[in-house]
């Protein structure tokens, strides 16, 4: 085992220690199925298995090209989910990144390919956000208005950032050369190259992962709709809009909690089938 491949292992083994933990101290003794029935249960498996099926494809269609197995990325996505739910304030999508990049082969791969993906996964958020408040006629927390306008800065910087890289070049090449505007040449071209990745990811494909991400959300605000119909609720609106709130919050609901809960548990149990699969297959080889 080389260093990089240690290091790998180690940084692994701590963060999901830390993960372990987290679920343990957060959702195993924290009542969060009390006063749900086996109906409840069942609407909320059979959700998460929508959901992460349908995330989980989203990614995979992102990463297209990349030198990774199915098997293989199934055990990364059942590793790194769980622990980008957990993780409080979106840590998680560091130990994502690293471990994309990692197997890929290509750490800016993964950073694209992950900050793309939360990028799709957010504007999906946000425009079932709106449905919801335009359907119900309720306020919406400030948090989702700061989230449209980086969402719209940042698709309109996308779409200007040829024409303003295609100016500055001209500009720095036709300057004398300086060590300043030599810096400033190779991070503008460090730049175009973080750009023509994620043009190598959207390019054919950008409608495809937010139409999906939709998809998944409308798959998820289903069974809250379902779960609130089971238990007499009669405010549909109001119960999504908590949903969906909090799904941007630190105070989580606890159809949330149960959604996590779930989908930490089906992930676990689905790395250690993959896992049990590829055993037995070597021993048979």
């Amino acid at each position: 085992m080389n260093k990089k491949s240690f290091l790998y292992n180690l940084i692994n083994i701590i963060v999901i220690a830390l993960a372990v933990f987290i679920f343990a101290t957060s959702y195993i003794n924290a009542g969060v199925f009390a006063g749900a029935n086996a109906a409840n249960i069942a609407v909320i498996i059979f959700a998460a298995i929508i959901v992460h099926s349908l995330k989980a494809f989203r990614l995979y269609l992102a990463l297209y090209g990349a030198n990774i197995s199915i098997s293989r990325y199934i055990k990364i996505y059942c590793k790194v989910t769980p622990i980008s739910i957990l993780f409080p304030f979106k840590l998680g999508e560091l130990f994502r990144i690293y471990c994309y990049g990692y197997s890929t082969g290509d750490m800016l791969k993964g950073i694209v390919t992950v900050i793309l993906d939360r990028f799709m996964d957010t504007a999906a958020l946000v425009t079932m956000i709106i449905v919801v408040w335009i359907a119900s006629g309720g306020l919406m927390m400030p948090l989702v208005y700061i989230l449209l306008v980086f969402l719209v800065a940042a698709i309109l910087l996308f779409a200007a950032f040829p024409g303003l890289y295609l100016y500055w070049k001209k500009h720095l090449l036709r300057a004398d050369a300086t060590p300043k505007k030599l810096k400033a040449l190779k991070y503008l071209e460090s730049t175009n190259r973080v750009y023509q990745e994620i043009l190598g990811i959207t390019k054919g494909r950008g409608l495809i992962l937010y139409i999906i991400s939709v998809i998944a959300w409308i798959a998820e605000m289903s069974s809250v709709a379902v779960l609130n119909r089971l238990d007499s609720g009669t405010d549909i609106n109001s119960k999504l809009s908590e949903y969906l709130t909090s799904a941007l919050s630190n105070s989580q609901s606890v159809q949330l909690k149960q959604f996590i809960f779930i989908s930490v548990v089906m992930l676990i149990v689905l790395y250690l089938i993959v896992k049990a699969i590829e055993t037995l297959r070597g021993e048979r080889k």
